[in-house]
């Protein structure tokens, strides 16, 4: 008897379809839909995103329905149907949750300052106030091409460090910096702060 005989005697189904039985066992409609919305770049129609959840089409709609409104789903209204994708703001939201979970308060303010004083080099090294300005005065030959990549960077860096301070206004007395010493007195976070600052850069991650 060979190995092949061995595994058909043990299984002869569909991986996948052990697979995904698995998932549908461990979660529930709601986390599905949510789950493939989540991953959703493209405009889908409910139908599609019953298919990939494994549910109807009803319990689509209505949970779908349930994510748009918390701004979790963004809704498209075409003449024929009506099509859903993640909303384009989650991935941001995601970033501020986390960076605001997993670094402290001095943390990002050191970043922040990090990000402004590399933000005014750029402007100076230039003479100019905005990336805009910028862009129109170079030539296509310009090695200045590369900086308009990074200012752009910076800015989007800038803005969810920001919002990820502003989280701990809800945080007045600094328990959540102490949680965080606490639960990660093992893992000291490091990255390239001299080139990205203490957060780090997640404009080139993407998802599918």
């Amino acid at each position: 008897m060979t190995t092949a005989d061995i595994s058909s005697e043990l299984w002869e189904g569909d991986v996948n379809e052990a697979a995904i039985e698995q998932w549908k066992a461990d979660t529930t409609t709601f986390d599905r839909v949510r789950h493939v919305s989540d991953v959703t770049t493209e405009p889908q129609a409910v139908s599609t995103i019953a298919e990939r959840a494994h549910v109807s089409e009803p319990t689509a709609r209505k949970y779908l329905s349930t994510l748009a409104e918390a701004g979790r789903v963004k809704v498209i209204n075409t003449e024929s149907e009506t099509r859903y994708m993640r909303a384009p703001q989650m991935l941001a939201m995601k970033r501020i949750a986390a960076i605001h979970r997993e670094h402290t308060k001095t943390e990002i303010r050191n970043t922040i300052r990090d990000l402004k004083t590399e933000l005014n080099n750029l402007q100076e090294q230039y003479n100019v106030a905005t990336v805009d300005e910028l862009t129109l005065e170079l030539e296509p030959d310009d090695d200045g091409w590369r900086d308009i990549t990074r200012w752009q960077q910076i800015e989007e860096n800038l803005e969810i460090a920001q919002a990820a301070l502003l989280l701990y206004d809800f945080d007045p007395d600094n328990s959540h910096a102490a949680s965080v010493r606490v639960a990660n007195t093992d893992r000291v976070v490091r990255s390239d702060s001299d080139e990205r600052g203490a957060l780090g850069d997640e404009s080139e991650q993407s998802t599918t």
